[in-house]
């Protein structure tokens, strides 16, 4: 019997010991390290899903498509009923917002636009960055979940949290479902169809416009 339970105890050590092994210990802030660097080698994204809209009170919803090429995006809005849409550009310093109700909106930051056209405080800026995966702004408070991504984000005005990935381009893990909370307003975010440009797509892309085939 002695002998069994010996034999027990080292099973359960090997098993730990090897559990143990295949975990990559390492600084936390690593992983956006390389996660940042990533998106810097892979600067042409696109990603479509829907968002949720609550204040406690009222709701609604709106379907997306986001494309970015660097720090400039073109994100695409639509109601899913009554056949509202715009279309949003924004990059440092610029905001533009074209659609339903309002004509042309200008300015520099796309967060007021947005708020203004659609009726509800959706922070744009910063998504440009939770979408990825990335915290924004950067004095947020971060927690990182066992794989190593994002968890949850902090902030004097948003908490977030990342409660689902996907898997990507090389194998990175993409923010496939998240929700924000700011107050009364609770915003839920549903991605999928993400596609990130490889050096072949930019320069097919490239051929493509200059005529070459």
């Amino acid at each position: 019997m002695t002998s069994v339970r010996i034999g027990l105890a080292a099973l359960t050590m090997a098993l730990v010991v090897s559990g143990c092994a295949v975990r990559d210990t390492r600084p936390a802030g690593a992983w956006l390290d390389e996660r940042q660097a990533w998106f810097d080698r892979h600067p042409q994204w696109s990603v479509d899903g829907r968002v949720a809209l609550s204040d406690g009170a009222r709701g609604g919803s709106l379907a997306f498509d986001w494309v970015a090429d660097g720090p400039h995006h073109r994100v695409g809005l639509r109601t899913l009923t009554g056949g509202r849409q715009w279309r949003l550009e924004f990059g440092p310093g610029y905001a533009v917002l074209e659609g339903s109700e309002v004509e042309r909106l200008v300015g520099i930051d796309p967060d007021p636009l947005v708020e203004y056209a659609v009726g509800w405080p959706v922070p744009v800026s910063l998504m440009a960055d939770w979408v990825r995966g990335l915290p924004a702004p950067p004095d947020a408070r971060v927690a990182f979940a066992a794989d190593g991504t994002l968890d949850a984000l902090q902030h004097q005005v948003w908490n977030l949290d990342f409660q689902r990935y996907q898997a990507g381009t090389d194998g990175i893990l993409l923010p496939a479902r998240l929700e924000a909370q700011s107050g009364q307003y609770r915003i839920r975010v549903v991605l999928r169809n993400w596609h990130v440009a490889t050096h072949g797509d930019v320069q097919a892309a490239i051929m493509s416009s200059s005529g070459v085939h």
